[in-house]
């Protein structure tokens, strides 16, 4: 079974590495965590005027391919997925591109079946 490393950040820019996990960990750890507790500090800071980001976590495949989730108030999630593709020059000449596809508003359901299917 595959088992992928993972983090969590905060909304204050710090954040937390995990040790791999497999499918099923992967989906506690983020059904788990108090994103609650994570968007109210989102909330203290944007108030404060203060540097902040959506917290979110994310896993890394070993091919390098990032899944990052970020939920938000609604009970849905923004999704980054950051991954190497192959472009080619000429029609022939392969140039590796990175390459980050950005959804808001995704679905909680969805959200689970993503981190599934990333696994």
């Amino acid at each position: 079974m595959r088992s992928l490393p993972y983090w969590i950040q905060r909304a204050d820019f710090s954040s937390t590495d995990f040790e791999p996990v497999d499918v099923t960990g992967a989906l506690r750890a983020f059904t788990m965590h108090d994103w609650s507790a994570e968007l109210d500090l989102l909330s203290e800071l944007e108030a404060k005027a203060r540097e902040s980001c959506p917290p979110g976590i994310g896993f890394v495949a070993s091919d390098g391919a990032i899944l990052h989730v970020c939920p938000s108030s609604d009970g849905r999630a923004l999704i980054h997925y950051h991954a190497e593709t192959m472009s080619k020059v000429l029609g022939f000449i392969p140039i590796p591109r990175s390459t980050i596809d950005t959804k808001q508003g995704v679905e909680r359901s969805d959200v689970l079946e993503m981190i599934r299917s990333f696994f």
